[in-house]
């Protein structure tokens, strides 16, 4: 049977249907003051989420905690300064990872800004900051601890220890109706397969207060999911906090922002597997 060709504006009409590809931009060097982030957290707490007495009995036994006071609204300004300068001040339309180092522009699913900041040095300082918590004590070091590292290494019996935050940080700017809907975070690798990520760091750059006459935020919370939707647990946006969890089986979602505008980065934390 002969193959028949596809007219050419049926084609043009397919690609535009076709979900966008990241372009990809070269940041600028941008290098942090001298002492920023020096010394400890200003004004450290820690609450750590029990998903089981919080309504979510079927996340028993995962892991997330709340941590605030850990940078000043100064430092995240600055953080969201820096960050810009990086970048020219463009925010470019945030993508979701589709497998195989691949990402693609699904607004349905993710719609917000974004700005990739590669910087080692701030990753470093910021997490000398988060260490401080007693919470975090618990996953330095990860042994026969399934539900975060899936059942290959648990019968293998390897031990993951904690190496570092990940360098690539992400800040996500959210204004009027934009969101991330339900997911969960994918486990990021090294290339050289050495190092891989567990658990998820957000942190807080603003509060829902607006300053210098911006208009307030409303929505934005972060929000863990119940598998039928039905109840939820929501950390609300407040500057300097940070929210870690672990990436494996935690449904979470950004919810809308109805007004204002919400600013946050996320990275990974990094393990590597004890010889």
């Amino acid at each position: 049977m002969p193959t028949r060709s596809v007219p050419a504006e049926i084609r043009k009409a397919i690609h535009a249907r076709r979900p966008k590809s990241p372009v990809a931009s070269v940041p600028k060097v941008v290098h942090l003051p001298k002492r920023f982030l020096d010394g400890p957290a200003p004004n450290l707490e820690q609450r750590e989420i029990d998903f089981k007495e919080e309504g979510l009995t079927e996340y028993a036994g995962h892991w997330a905690v709340v941590l605030d006071g850990v940078l000043t609204e100064e430092e995240c300004d600055q953080i969201v300064a820096l960050a810009e300068a990086s970048a020219d001040g463009k925010w470019e339309r945030a993508m979701v990872n589709v497998g195989g180092g691949q990402q693609m522009l699904y607004e349905d699913t993710r719609k917000c800004g974004r700005i990739i900041w590669d910087n080692h040095e701030l990753a470093k300082r910021l997490w000398k900051r988060v260490e401080q918590a007693p919470a975090v004590s618990k996953i330095q070091r990860l042994e026969k601890w399934a539900s975060v590292t899936g059942y290959g290494p648990w019968k293998r019996d390897e031990v993951w220890k904690m190496t570092r935050l990940n360098e690539r940080l992400r800040l996500l700017k959210y204004t009027g109706g934009e969101y991330f809907k339900v997911h969960q975070d994918g486990i990021y690798e090294t290339v050289d397969k050495k190092e891989r990520s567990y658990f998820t760091l957000h942190l807080y750059l603003n509060n829902a207060e607006g300053k210098n006459g911006e208009e307030s935020l409303k929505g934005g919370a972060t929000t863990f999911d119940s598998h039928n939707m039905h109840r939820r647990i929501e950390v609300v946006p407040k500057v300097g906090r940070v929210l870690l969890f672990q990436q494996r089986g935690l449904l979470h979602s950004g919810d809308d922002v109805i007004s204002g505008t919400k600013l946050t980065m996320r990275t990974d934390i990094m393990f590597a597997k004890e010889d």
